[in-house]
C-alpha cells in the first residue's frame, strides 16, 4: 500500500465519521466542515455527493491523473542533450 492509497483511504473514514456525527446531529454544517478543514460549502458538497454515489463518491478524482503541467518525454531528452553538449562542467 502505497502513502497516496494510505491517505485516501484515512481521508475519507475521517469524512465518513464526520457526515455520520453530522446526521445523527451531533455537528452543525460549520462544525463538521471545520474539523474536515474545508468550508461549510465544501462539506454540503460532500454530503451530496455521498447521498447520490455513496463511499464511492468521496473519491479524490485527481488521483491518478497526470499533471496538465506535465513536460513531454521528447521535450526532457532535447533539454538533457542540450545541457550535455553546451554546458560541459
Amino acid at each position: 500500500m502505497n502513502r497516496t492509497t494510505l491517505l485516501q483511504d484515512r481521508r475519507m473514514e475521517k469524512i465518513e465519521d464526520v457526515l455520520g456525527r453530522y446526521l445523527r446531529r451531533e455537528l452543525s454544517g460549520l462544525e463538521a466542515g471545520e474539523l474536515l478543514g474545508v468550508s461549510e460549502r465544501q462539506f454540503r458538497r460532500y454530503r451530496r455527493r455521498f447521498d447520490e454515489e455513496g463511499l464511492d463518491g468521496l473519491v479524490d478524482r485527481r488521483l491518478g491523473k497526470a499533471s496538465a503541467r506535465r513536460v513531454p518525454v521528447d521535450r526532457i531528452a532535447w533539454l538533457l542533450d542540450e545541457y550535455r553538449t553546451r554546458h560541459m562542467g
